[in-house]
């Protein structure tokens, strides 16, 4: 007999990958019993950042985004994302990697035996990358200064030169003896699963993007091109390490995290109280966003904007002609 409550959920906005929102329900699955929806209705409304549908649902709104976007507390009730910042029992900061299982266990492991990967690697740096449009110029920067001291071999769409896109992303890095984890852009908690990614090739990772990312994670196991001054520096960094096997071998040896304790704030429970607090009050006291005339003006305004542009032109006319 099912005893877990039966929670009815929708799932909008989340682009052709719903998965992600998935995978954060993942934490509680073992909780509830869900009953996935798309009634209008439904008590639950889990959105991403894809569309503007969520605004066509009465329930309580939980925001979840493995983009670099931040939540409009206006629209959702909840949300998880990247800004390292606190508001209430309304949010919780979700660095991309928590929702990669294998790539986060190898950050809370234990280090292999340092003289087991150095056996391990036959080359200098890896690099996979695919995105080639709006990204921040520095993946270029870097790429190219590095790649000046040492080929790269870059095994994503970007730059392929290892005869075309690598199947395993994680068994091709793991060969390497550093690898380039960059972000598509820098912004204090923006942190995805590029780093976990490099740590579970048990290599040492090259990492630009999240400028608060040593408040964390152990700033000894990686290179972090924010503590550099310039590109010459970096580059001379990474050189010392390459040549030095014994400064190469420390750094392999450190603790992902710092003190070697995982973040109370990554554990799982924390996400599982997160969401269960949601679902577990009383669903009428549920509700965090402004409701009454404000709220709903706001969210007026951007449903016409998503789903009646022609209705906001004329009102904006009207409102343009009575100024006059």
């Amino acid at each position: 007999m099912n005893s877990r409550p039966t929670k009815r959920i929708a799932i909008v906005d989340a682009g052709k990958k719903p998965e992600f929102v998935e995978a954060v329900l993942a934490f509680i699955t073992e909780r509830y019993s869900i009953q996935y929806t798309k009634d209008h209705d439904a008590d639950y409304v889990f959105h991403s950042c894809f569309g503007y549908d969520v605004l066509k649902y009465s329930g309580v709104r939980i925001f979840a985004t493995g983009e670099n976007i931040s939540p409009d507390f206006n629209i959702s009730d909840y949300a998880l994302a990247f800004d390292p910042m606190q508001f209430g029992d309304r949010y919780l900061r979700l660095p991309l990697f928590k929702l990669f299982p294998e790539a986060y266990a190898a950050l809370c492991a234990h280090r292999a035996c340092a003289d087991d990967v150095i056996k391990s690697k036959s080359g200098f740096c890896a690099y996979v990358m695919s995105n080639t449009k709006n990204s921040a110029p520095e993946r270029i920067q870097i790429f190219d200064a590095l790649s000046a001291y040492k080929p790269i071999a870059s095994g994503g769409k970007w730059r392929n030169n290892v005869g075309g896109p690598v199947a395993n992303k994680i068994a091709f890095q793991s060969t390497y003896k550093f690898v380039l984890a960059i972000e598509n852009s820098s912004t204090p908690g923006y942190l995805t699963e590029k780093f976990a990614q490099a740590a579970e090739s048990n290599a040492v990772p090259i990492y630009w993007g999240d400028p608060s990312i040593s408040q964390q994670l152990n700033p000894k196991a990686f290179i972090n091109c924010h503590d550099f001054e310039s590109m010459d520096a970096l580059i001379e960094r990474v050189r010392q390490l390459d040549q030095d096997d014994e400064a190469y071998a420390e750094m392999l040896r450190q603790p992902w995290f710092m003190d070697g304790a995982e973040p109370e704030e990554w554990k799982d429970e924390t996400y599982v109280d997160f969401l269960c607090h949601i679902l577990d009050q009383p669903h009428a006291k549920a509700y965090r966003r402004n409701r009454s005339r404000w709220g709903l003006k706001y969210e007026k305004r951007y449903y016409e904007m998503a789903f009646r542009p022609l209705v906001q032109s004329i009102n904006l006319l009207k409102k343009s002609f009575r100024r006059q």
